[in-house]
This record gives structure tokens, sequence and C-alpha cells, in this order.
């Protein structure tokens, strides 16, 4: 295994953890020099400047009068301090290691172990994998030293490797923990007094940590969310957002990291400012417990043409028009309906042809895309959902300038009432004149669209602009009702949905999610999946059952002379629920955690980091 470098030099915050120590100590400094010493530098005559202008300008400048010292040592006392702003961060974010995207398999060693004897029920850690923190249903936040750990600089005891793989001899180093305590809500009727008495604790059950891990969000059973200070008092509740009635089981911060999302067990979904504490949006209509939320992923450097089969019409593929009946279709409409959503007849066009009619005054309908550009989405097959939400619009607020104004909606180039050839695709639609942005490099997500499901197995596509979920999924005849974990692809074209029955089903977000594309399974006997994460070749799939974890290949061919299964075991986890399961962002360590996050199922409690190679 490569060594690390210095945890020096891996901090972004060098010298800053535990309550900002660099601070702190170079203020004891400042107050402990000796203002009686600083007089009698004063009266009497510097000797050493005259040698010192001999030697070089730095040593010079220190020997300055003391008037010049004064100003340096309040300068020094800003430094520090202006190193803690947030409005910029200080260094460029991980990035993939070279080959990641290209392996054709992996290999996954485990490493590190970190008991905690409770059930770790949240996860969460900053982007350069300095700091990881675990949440448990003892009702501590814990916070780790990953890069220590890794490095080994504590191994485990002979009782605690017994349980584990030969390769796990180090131990998870523990540099500190809190309370997540449930604050008191005060009452104008009823004065209580504040004493250490009547701190009460609550479980953890969701994390999400700054980028530099200035401050954390923690979910409570009560539905409060703690949004407290790691590096400098660690551990003090800033203030509670309070808007859910149960627990807080999921917490997704935005990529902005100006607002997050947050599924709780009251079966709601909600938006939340950070600048402001306040809801902006609600999500509401599932019938089940929150268990996951996701924003969708993407990647700018994917091939679209491979996705692609055929033109589209507005956002809308040719192979739908089984959707609005058989006849040709100008704008995605029917030439022979009087009427399309409500709306006026279509009128004839200068070529003599019906054409979509304009918007009603009342209507403020968009027909852009939900997910992305519009020329790279495919959607096809009858009774397609996904064709259906965006054909029939969804209500998006326009812009404040043209309010009543209708959208204009070019035609797409025809032969003969046909589309045009696959080769000469349309433009990407455009509303007022404004083009869909390009996409940002590298895996990113989209702030838009996201990924919800219950614990009743139900599947939701949301997009935030909108109040009604663009496309659900409800368990097929035969699958359990239930889902405790849903992810997407690395590109974002398709989602899947661990099941008790030992299986995965596969959705595609092109064909809609009123049936699954295909179905993973795993051997009789290997118990619910609980957790999942995509691995950044887009081939591979990291699934958490209850008997191990698998590397599952999703492009596996029956090939005579190749593997006869389509997954391989990483060892290290054996028998439990596995709560969470995280990749870095440069694909170098893996993270498990076994918790039962509040519901049902036994555990091993403990934390698990492994090494990726290939």
């Amino acid at each position: 295994m490569d060594t690390f470098g210095s945890d020096d030099e891996r901090d972004p915050g060098h010298g800053m953890e535990n309550g900002g120590g660099s601070d702190n100590d170079e203020d004891e400094i400042m107050e402990d020099a000796d203002p009686d010493q600083d007089e009698e530098e004063e009266e009497e005559p510097d000797k050493e400047d005259d040698e010192d202008d001999n030697e070089n300008d730095d040593e010079e400048q220190n020997d300055e009068p003391d008037e010049g010292e004064g100003d340096q040592e309040e300068d020094s006392q800003q430094a520090p301090r202006s190193r803690s702003a947030t409005q910029a961060p200080s260094r460029a974010p991980p990035l993939l290691r070279p080959g990641a995207d290209t392996a054709p398999t992996y290999d996954i060693v485990p490493y590190v172990a970190a008991p905690q004897s409770t059930s770790i029920n949240a996860f969460c850690s900053t982007p350069c994998m300095r700091w990881i923190f675990t949440g448990g249903s003892d009702g501590y936040i814990r916070r780790f030293d990953w890069f220590g750990s890794m490095n080994g600089r504590v191994p485990l005891t002979v009782a605690q490797k017994h349980p584990f793989v030969d390769s796990v001899t180090r131990l998870g180093i523990l540099l500190s923990y809190w309370e997540n305590e449930e604050p008191a809500v005060k009452s104008s009727f009823l004065h209580v007094p504040e004493t250490t008495d009547d701190l009460k604790l609550s479980p953890v059950y969701s994390l999400a940590v700054q980028n530099q891990s200035l401050w954390l969000l923690s979910g409570l059973e009560s539905g409060g969310i703690n949004l407290q200070s790691v590096r400098h008092d660690e551990g003090k509740i800033i203030t509670t957002l309070r808007k859910h009635t149960s627990a807080v089981s999921v917490l997704a911060l935005a990529h902005d990291e100006r607002s997050v999302l947050s599924g709780s067990w009251d079966k709601n979904i909600y938006d939340w400012d950070l600048n402001t504490g306040k809801v902006t949006r609600e999500f509401t209509g599932s019938a089940g417990q929150i268990s996951s939320v996701e924003f969708r992923s993407h990647i700018s450097n994917i091939v679209w043409d491979e996705i692609r089969r055929e033109p589209l019409m507005n956002g809308v593929s040719a192979g739908s028009r089984s959707i609005f009946g058989s006849g040709d279709l100008t704008n995605g409409v029917s030439s022979t309906a009087a009427t399309t959503n409500g709306t006026a007849p279509a009128v004839v066009d200068a070529n003599g042809e019906l054409d979509a009619p304009g918007s009603p005054a009342e209507s403020t309908r968009s027909f852009g895309s939900l997910f992305g550009e519009d020329e790279d989405i495919v959607l096809g097959g009858d009774g397609d959902e996904m064709s259906q939400a965006i054909v029939n619009g969804l209500d998006v607020p326009p812009p404040p300038s043209q309010e009543n104004a209708d959208i204009p909606m070019p035609d797409v180039p025809t032969t003969n009432g046909h589309p045009a050839p696959a080769s000469s695709p349309p433009a990407p639609a455009t509303i007022h004149g404004i083009g869909p942005p390009p996409l940002p490099p590298g895996p990113t997500t989209d702030q838009n669209t996201f990924l919800a499901s219950s614990m009743d197995g139900t599947l939701r596509l949301w997009d935030r602009r909108c109040a009604p979920p663009i496309a659900v999924s409800h368990p097929a005849k035969g699958v359990p009702p239930w889902c405790m974990s849903a992810c997407w692809s690395i590109d974002g074209n398709f989602l899947y949905a661990g099941r008790r029955n030992g299986t995965v089903e596969e959705y595609s977000v092109h064909k809609g999610l009123a049936e699954p594309t295909r179905t993973l399974k795993f051997p009789l006997g290997s118990g619910s999946v609980t957790a999942m994460t995509p691995m950044p070749n887009g081939r591979h799939l990291i699934c958490a059952s209850f008997d191990n974890l698998r590397l599952y290949d999703l492009k596996h061919q029956d090939r005579r002379g190749g593997p006869t299964v389509p997954f391989l075991i990483i060892p290290g986890h054996h028998g439990g629920v596995v709560s969470h399961l995280y990749v870095d962002r440069t694909c170098q360590y893996l993270v498990s955690t076994a918790g039962n996050r509040g519901w049902e199922g036994a555990n091993t409690e403990v934390l698990l980091g492994y090494e990726i190679m290939w």
C-alpha cells in the first residue's frame, strides 16, 4: 500500500483542529509578551542595526523599532482568523485518480477497523477524507483521523483483530466525540432552568458536513436538525432547524452548500435554505418513511450518441407517438387532436400544417428538459411516464418579465411529415432564447433532480422546480414492499433499488419507472440489500447484503472460459446490516459502516476502511 504524506500536508486547515488550536496558541504568545521589556528597548539605542545592515534585508526588518513590531503583532493576531473564512476553499477539490474511470475491475482490500459498540446509523466525511464522522444510537457523534488510521499509527489488539480477516490490522484513530443534544424547546408560558441534569441525547440518524469541516448538520429523533460547529468550539449548537415531526433519517447537502434536503420518518422531504433556516420547498405524498435521498449525478464527457436511438421532438422521442395516436406529430402534438391539455385548438401555419397552440394566459407550463440538455434525452416505449410528464408539462414559475407570455417552441425539421434522420439531430429547445447551461467538468450532481426512496418500497423522482414528482415506481407483484437504499448510476441514466429478497432492481430514466429493466440476483440466503454505491468506471456496483459485500459487474456476459458469477466478494464485512457505503472522490478508499439506522436487523457495530486498487 502506498504511504501517505504527513497530516499537515493533507489538512486544508492545518493546525486548526480541536477548536482552532493554532489561533489560541498564537494569541497566548502575543498576550504573554512583556510590555516592560518593550519600554526598555525603546530607551536603549539599537546597536545591532548597523551590523544587520551589512548582512541582509530580512534581518534588518526584524530589528525595526518597537512601533513596527506592535503593528506586526496586531497583523499576526488577525491573520489566523482570516484563514477560517468560508468565502473560498483553501485548496481545489480532490480529483479522480487516473485510470479509475477506465479500470476493468477493482481490487478492494480492508485495512482499518473501528469498533464502536453501538449501531452506526449515520456517516459523512470531508471531500479530502481528512476527517470522517459517524453517528450512533447512543447519541454521540465521533470524529476520526482517516489518514492516521490508514497509515497504521495505532494497531489493533489481538482480541480486536479476532473477528476480521488477516489484512485488518489497523485501528481507527478517534480524535474526539460529543453529544447529539436535543435542545429544549423554550416556552413563553413556563420557565425551565437550564441545567446539565436536563441534558437529553438523541440517536444520530443522519449527518452532513461542510467541505472544510467548519460546521456539521445532525438529525434528531424529534425531527429537528442541529447546526453545530466543528473546528471552533467543537459541538456547539448554533441553531436548530425545526419542521419535521419525527426522526430525520436523511440529509443531502447541495453542491453549493447553501441548501440541504432532509428526509424524515414523517414521510416528508424538505428543502432548507441554510442562509435563512427556512423551508423553501416541500415534497410530500410518500406513504413510507424516507430511507434515502440522492441528487442525480452526471459526467460531462459521457458519450450520449451511444444512448440516443432516434431523433427527438422537443424532448420527446418519435417512438412515443402511441401516447397521442397514429397521427403525424408537430411539436409533439397530434394533428388530429382538436385540443391539447385544455388549450385552444391548433392553428394552421404558413405551410398549411397544424401547429401546436400557444399556452393560455393563465398557464405557466414549461416544456424544457428536466434532466439537462434536451438533445441528450431518449424517451420511448408505450405508456412512458417520463414522456407524459414532459409533454403534459409541469408547473414551473416563469421569468418575472414574461409571466404571461407564450413560450416559443421551434419545430423539428421534417421530411414528408416524418422526422429528420438521426444524423442531423435538432438543436436543444430553448426557452426565451436561453439554452441549457453546459455541464461542469468531471463528475458532479444535478442540483434540480433527485431520487427518493421510502421504506414501503416506492421510488420517486423529484424536480426541485415543481411540486408533483416526475415519476413514481411501486414494487412489482411478488417483490417485497421494502427499500432501505437506492442510488444513481455514475452517469445518471439508471437508478438501482435494493430489495429485501436479495435482489437489486435496475431502472432506466429514459424508459420510465413503470417496470425495472432488469433484476440483479444474489445467492439464496444473502439477505436484504441495505446499501449500494456505484464505481467510477460505470461498470461495477458495490452492494451490501446481510452476509457480504459484493462488487457486481453490470456488463457481465456468460462466455466460455470467463467468470461464472457476475460479482466478486469484498472481504471484511460478514453478517449484519450495513448502513452506509462510501467511495471517496479520488476512488482510493471505501468505507462501510454497520448499523440498522433505527430499523430492524442485527449488525456488527464496526466501521471498516478499505483501499481500492486496480
